[in-house]
């Protein structure tokens, strides 16, 4: 997943219905592309502060931490928010950046809309770090009073088909995807996340620690393709994020809005590998309120060909498509601050300047 609860420092490397408009058709030329000389996959472990910053870091942490925690719900929804919305207009690097995706994924939309989706979309994180400091409160007698169902008998009736097979499911940086492995496990379903160990050994413990009271499972992405197997092998549910810049030899250029993104082709290579259901799974807030619906979508077949590297990228383009329908219709859920279309197929110049 990502490398802290709220998203700003995400990982780049990363492998996560009724009523829904189409997607947005992809540009004719922009076929999936894989980057050139591509060689055996190595995912190098985070490189760990030294060990002064990192408690002083940790320290500021478990204030920060403790402070939404022991406060009223409410109140500490309330605060999130003004800390989004303070974050807003003084960061302005990564509003640049949301900006410049903005324009990316909306050339028909006007500079005012895209400002307006880049607010809503600070206000979330506001709201994730609120909802996150206070994820213990949360049990399986009142989840409901926070997260419900889109179509609950849905739901249900994969909980039965997956028990007996495991699976993969596909989701992003979204809404408050924090909230949607914990709820799942409160409503029976224990996840497998995946997630890049962060920079601080203190932190990353801390994070890990609350992100399993519910159930949930982190799997650190040094041994990712390992782990993953054995919660298959186990009929376990693996979740993997599908929406980050993946550098280095890790991605495959495929279609995201109007240009190619660099995608982790890991969720493929899983779903090819194992045969099992792929799920896409989201956490859709209620305009803006601590309110939320799971909603799953129509499972996603890999493309299977006999061409093991078409595959990969078709699957991963398939999969991509999924996650971009899900962002058109809730932009204001996605995490527009990351620099999704960093890694460039060779030639072309780069997009963050």
């Amino acid at each position: 997943m990502v490398e802290g609860p709220v998203g700003v420092a995400a990982a780049e490397d990363s492998i996560p219905a009724v009523g829904a408009q189409p997607a947005r058709s992809q540009p004719e030329s922009a076929a999936t592309t894989r980057p050139r000389g591509r060689r055996k996959k190595i995912i190098r472990p985070a490189r760990e502060k030294k060990h002064t910053l990192a408690r002083i870091e940790y320290v500021l942490f478990l204030g920060i931490f403790n402070f939404f925690r022991l406060l009223p719900f409410y109140l500490a929804f309330r605060i999130g928010e003004g800390i989004g919305r303070l974050l807003y207009y003084l960061d302005r690097p990564h509003r640049k950046v949301g900006l410049k995706n903005l324009a990316i994924a909306f050339p028909e939309k006007n500079k005012a809309e895209h400002l307006r989706i880049l607010y809503a979309s600070f206000l979330n994180l506001g709201r994730l770090l609120a909802e996150f400091c206070q994820l213990r409160g949360l049990t399986p007698e009142n989840i409901r009073d926070r997260v419900e169902f889109e179509n609950e008998a849905e739901w249900h009736q994969l909980v039965g088909q997956l028990s007996g097979s495991g699976a993969l499911i596909l989701t992003g940086h979204f809404g408050n995807w924090e909230l949607l492995a914990h709820a799942a496990a409160c409503y029976g379903l224990p996840l497998h996340i995946i997630h890049r160990r962060l920079h601080n050994v203190f932190i990353e413990k801390a994070i890990t620690q609350e992100r399993e009271r519910s159930g949930t499972k982190v799997i650190k992405k040094t041994t990712a393709g390992l782990e993953v197997l054995r919660a298959i092998k186990k009929k376990s549910i693996v979740v993997a994020a599908v929406d980050q810049n993946a550098s280095g030899r890790m991605g495959v250029f495929v279609p995201f809005f109007s240009r190619l993104a660099s995608t982790s082709s890991g969720l493929a290579g899983l779903a090819l590998g194992t045969g099992v259901p792929v799920v896409p799974a989201f956490l859709i807030r209620d305009q803006g309120s601590c309110k939320h619906k799971i909603v799953i979508l129509p499972l996603i077949e890999p493309v299977q060909t006999g061409n093991r590297e078409e595959d990969l990228s078709a699957t991963t383009a398939k999969f991509t498509a999924s996650f971009q329908h899900m962002v058109e219709q809730y932009p204001d859920h996605w995490l527009w601050i990351h620099k999704r279309w960093k890694r460039r197929p060779d030639g072309e110049a780069p997009i963050y300047t």
